[in-house]
Parts: C-alpha cells; structure tokens; sequence
C-alpha cells in the first residue's frame, strides 16, 4: 500500500472535517470526527556498496524517543515513531556486507519522517553537521542539540561539503546528478549509480591509506583525506573497458595510485614522481611504468609476458581529467605519435591525409599503410584476422602552456572474450603520444 505523506495526512483530515461541516449545514445526521494521528516512520538502505544485513539500527531522537531495527538481506529497514520525535541521529552496527562483519558503527541523520539511508557517505554527513566524530556525537547528543543540527539547510551545506571531501581522494568520486546520500532510494548491487559510487569511495578510501573512522574523523575536523588529489581514465581489456581511477599524495606524504579495475579488483600502489610530476617507479603489483606530461598520460604494466617485454605486459593506459576527446580525426593529418607497449616505446605512428596509418617499429622499416584505423574509433571496432581479434581506440587532445598535444589509446581483445587477458597477441593495450 502506498505511504500517506505528512502532507497527505494533513489534506485527509481538512477533507474530514470540510464533509462533516457541509453535511451539518445540509440539515443531515451529524458525526464526530477521530482524531488525526501523529505516527511516522524513517526507513532507508544501510550499504557500504553492498548491502548491510543482519545490522542493528538505532534512532536517537530530539523528543528523547528512541527507535530500533534490523537490517534486511538487501540493507532495508525501517522504524515506527511519531512526527513530533524527530529530527533524530541514526546508527548501525553489527551485521555482515558482503559475507564480512560490519567492525565499526555507521551514521545518518533524518529531519523528519522519510528516508534515511546509512552508509559511508552518510556518516561523513553526520561528522560533517556535528563536527564530532560520529560515534563520540550519537552516544552525547542530548535532544536540544539535536534539534539545533539537524535540519534542512544543515543537510544541504553537509552536501556540499561531502562533494568536497570527496574530491580530495584519489579519483575524485562525484555524486551522481541529482543524488542526495541521505534520502535518494538506491539499492545496494552493482550497476546502480548509488551503491557504484560507494565501491568508487571505498576503493578510493584504501588507496588513500584510511579507515572509514579515520575519514570520519578528519572531515569532522574540517580536514581534507589528503594533500592533494588526481583522478582519470584508466582503459583495459576486454574490449575497451573503461574506468575511473587516479592517485593521490596521503596525509603521510605518499603518492599512491588507485586503479579501481571492475573486472580485476582493486589495484593500489605506492609510487614515486620526478621534479616534473611523472611516475618514475612503481611498487607491486606494477612492475613498470611509463609516464608523461606531468603523469597526464601514463601506460601501467603488471607481471607478464607481452610483445614487447617477457616479464611485463601493458595492463592499464591512463589518461588524467585534463584530455578532451577529439571527434574531427582530419585534425590528426600529418601528426606522427610514439607508440608505447609494455610501457616501453616500440615505434611511431603515422596518420596520413588519406586516413591510413602508417606503423615503423623501431629500427625496422615502415609498414604498409593501414586504412582500417577509423573503423577502430566506432563500436564495431578494427578487424585483426591473423590474430581473431577487435581493436578499439579513442583520441584525445590537451592544450598545455599553448601547445596542443595529441593522445591515443587502443585495447585489442580476442574476438568473443569477456574476461580480461593480456597477452602480447590478440588481447594487449598500447597508447601513442604525439611528437
């Protein structure tokens, strides 16, 4: 059955009592109106980019009413109050996400009766309105003080604020348009925009070297999660598979890479810059790296044989916020690239005015001109017969100091794989920079 809002509640009863008044005027029977009822609810999803089941809500409410609850197999919950208990702070604890126990408690925050979901986000929200550390907040808030913090411009600014938090970790993790932590309705699996953006932050949160009490704590002290912050496009196999990911220089003075691979799991590594902002050395599990302008271009390499290396192979090209996509590829007439494989330079490219490509190895002598290149910018991808395989590729720009520079980044894949392989043959990344 659908839920009568406040609102809804308010015109029921004023219908009531309009009939009861024309029906008294009309001469009729007369009949005695009941009373409107003051109950409310707040429910929601306790996620931390999968579902918290089996957790104990708790609601801590400015009338000096609480409330409790117990988390569903998909995070859902949802406690019985009245409209005059709230606003009221929220806790969970205990309970399994993703087969792990929940090991530290999670916040929220509701206004009044609606939706209130619990996850990572929404407790930075509520170090965020206290500025306290959650935990310290929901187990000393008296009711006035809650009454005081918790209202609607206090959550709006709270937003705010997460944005910029956010911002402030390795990869930038955004909130979906018109997304709101606290109340949107999302469910907690993949491919919803709400609970995908809590795997980007929990992934950008380890990269980053914290806990979730640590962020917690830090953004209640106005602190940003890190020195400094970089985010991009890492592209991999199969078939051109793209993901947000980017790096960052901790609070301890690490510059850290985070690589956040939907098919591989989560990639983080510890690494060192140049004078010049370029990665110069990688920990595990990258084994080499190539990197230019400042690391707004960079090819990663993990442990194994590729084309042009036996014990490296290019697993990740990278391109930083900065590119913009090139949709006239005329503009590309005439320009030659250095191509990059294993992250190591293996020849130069060259685009000619009659849309074929021309690849010379190096110390080898050129090839024969390729048209098939356009074919590899569309969804059907360039045909690669010998190898049975499909290349994708995109183009970028970047303008720096009044130089516009060229970038390009292709992924080949076995024809009908689905899983991701580097091997050198049919499935390998290589990425060009223009000269």
């Amino acid at each position: 059955m659908k839920k009568i809002s406040n609102q809804g509640m308010t015109q029921l009863a004023l219908s009531v009592v309009t009939a009861a008044v024309l029906t008294a005027c009309g001469g009729g029977g007369g009949s005695s109106e009941a009373p409107a009822s003051n109950s409310a609810s707040a429910s929601g999803v306790a996620a931390v980019g999968s579902p918290i089941a089996g957790g104990a809500v708790t609601l801590k409410c400015a009338s000096g009413a609480s409330a409790s609850a117990t988390t569903g197999t998909d995070g859902s919950w949802s406690a019985s109050l009245k409209g005059s208990d709230f606003p009221c702070v929220i806790r969970v604890t205990g309970g399994q996400a993703n087969g792990q126990a929940l090991t530290a408690p999670l916040h929220s925050m509701v206004a009044a009766s609606g939706l209130a979901n619990i996850t990572p986000l929404t407790d930075l929200m509520v170090g965020i309105v206290s500025g306290q550390k959650p935990a310290a907040w929901f187990d000393s808030a008296t009711n006035g003080s809650l009454s005081g913090a918790i209202h609607a411009g206090a959550l709006a600014t709270a937003q705010d604020k997460l944005k910029a938090v956010l911002s402030s970790l390795p990869g930038k993790p955004s909130l979906p348009a018109g997304f709101d932590p606290l109340t949107s309705q999302f469910q907690a699996q993949k491919g919803d925009a709400g609970d995908d953006l809590l795997e980007s932050y929990g992934a950008a949160l380890t990269s980053a070297g914290l806990t979730q009490s640590e962020a917690a704590g830090s953004v209640a002290a106005g602190e940003a999660l890190t020195q400094a912050a970089f985010a991009g496009t890492a592209f991999t196999t199969p078939n051109m598979t793209l993901f947000r990911a980017g790096a960052a220089k901790t609070k301890a003075g690490d510059f850290v890479l985070s690589m956040p691979d939907p098919h591989r799991g989560l990639l983080t590594s510890k690494a060192s810059l140049d004078r010049n902002g370029n990665v110069i050395q990688v920990g595990q599990p990258f084994v080499a790296v190539t990197s230019l302008l400042g690391n707004r271009i960079a090819q990663y390499c993990t442990q194994g044989a590729g084309a042009f290396g036996s014990n490296q192979h290019g697993q990740y090209a990278y391109l930083s916020e900065d590119w913009v996509p090139v949709t006239n590829t005329t503009e590309l007439h005439g320009k030659v690239f250095n191509e990059y494989e294993d992250c190591s330079p293996t020849g130069t490219l060259e685009f000619r005015v009659d849309d074929s490509v021309v690849f010379t190895e190096n110390g080898g002598v050129p090839d024969a001109p390729d048209f098939g290149f356009s074919k590899a910018l569309t969804s059907e991808g360039m045909e690669d017969v010998a190898e049975n395989s499909i290349t994708h590729a995109k183009v970028y720009k970047i303008t720096l100091d009044g130089k516009t520079t060229y970038a390009y980044v292709g992924v080949s894949t076995q024809k009908g794989l689905t899983t991701p392989a580097i091997d050198g043959k049919a499935n390998y990344v290589t990425m060009g920079i223009s000269q």
